[in-house]
């Protein structure tokens, strides 16, 4: 009776554990583009930013191309488009994927890849200075050549710029399908500190990026 007992008390804590782990909080808010074959993660306590006034504040095109699909991801506790475009104290990811023309596809380039968000080759940031762009504390801190199994190709870059009272951290990375039609962007960036302080959540997020290749 007593080892009946005992297997009782198991099966009962077997199922409170089970329960228990069902009920455990996602790890992770999977972000996928499915027309497009473009997916990243983001730590469940980020929150997206209005798909309006994130559309807004795009436009419909770009001189890349045009957009097919976007989002963002801000980790503030009050997301905000404006932290998308601008220093922001906190990490914030963006995403985007655009249809490239034939002219368009004639014009990519890893050294263009590099450039798309700000200058950061040594011609495009001559060039800024020369126009009298007004854009300081330029660092670079990792660059990368990515070619991936889908034979999507493209760079991912990480960089300091100082865009107001600290450093921001940048980390970019842009890829083109095979046959050069579709552009994919993802961008995580937030100030030097707090980049430094979250590197693995952000590296997390950047690592996960996956695109599909095909047309």
């Amino acid at each position: 009776m007593r080892l009946r007992h005992l297997f009782r008390v198991a099966a009962l804590v077997i199922v409170g554990l089970s329960a228990a782990g069902c009920s455990l909080a996602p790890q992770y808010t999977y972000v996928s583009d499915s027309a497009d074959n473009a997916y990243f993660k983001v730590p469940p306590s980020w929150h997206q930013v209005n798909e309006s006034s994130l559309q807004s504040a795009e436009g419909t095109s770009t001189q890349e191309g045009s957009y097919l699909w976007s989002a963002a991801y801000d980790s503030s506790r009050q997301p905000s488009v404006e932290h998308v475009f601008s220093a922001t104290a906190s990490p914030v990811a963006y995403a985007s994927v655009l249809s490239l023309s034939s002219a368009e596809r004639n014009g990519i380039s890893f050294n263009g890849m590099r450039d798309l968000l700000l200058p950061v080759t040594a011609s495009a940031r001559s060039a800024a200075a020369a126009a009298h762009e007004e854009l300081s504390g330029f660092a670079s801190l990792s660059d990368q050549v990515i070619t991936d199994s889908n034979n999507d190709r493209g760079i991912r870059e990480i960089f300091d710029y100082d865009l107001g009272a600290t450093p921001e951290t940048f980390d970019l990375t842009v890829l083109v399908n095979p046959a050069t039609t579709k552009l994919y962007f993802l961008l995580v960036q937030c100030s030097a500190t707090c980049f430094a302080a979250s590197y693995s959540q952000i590296s997390g997020v950047v690592n996960s990026f996956t695109v599909g290749g095909g047309s």
